[in-house]
């Protein structure tokens, strides 16, 4: 089952999933999750030796530990491919808030 939902990612689905997050991502101006720094949407999404510094669709759970959140519009984030790409199969920042007190 886990390979099924990973593959999902690369079929017409994921593709579509990819432009509706991206549209949305472009409508709020979002930042890079991991740098924080600005998105240049009018690049488009990241194409194969294009700009690394376009947007790329960051699974904040990555696909290969919870295959089932990988067509979740909620488990994708907006991140400069660069920082994607740099970020690898590390779970990303969650938000949750502030801590109860310092540790």
């Amino acid at each position: 089952m886990a390979k099924d939902l990973l593959d999902k990612w690369d079929t017409q689905q994921g593709k579509r999933l990819r432009l509706r997050c991206f549209q949305r991502d472009k409508e709020r101006d979002a930042p890079c999750m991991w740098c924080g720094g600005s998105i240049d949407y009018s690049k488009g999404p990241y194409r194969r030796g294009g700009d690394v510094w376009a947007w790329s669709p960051e699974h904040i759970r990555p696909r290969s530990k919870w295959p089932e959140l990988a067509l979740d519009p909620a488990n994708i984030g907006a991140a400069h491919f660069r920082c994607n790409a740099s970020r690898q199969d590390r779970a990303g920042l969650t938000n949750l808030g502030s801590n109860s007190r310092r540790w």
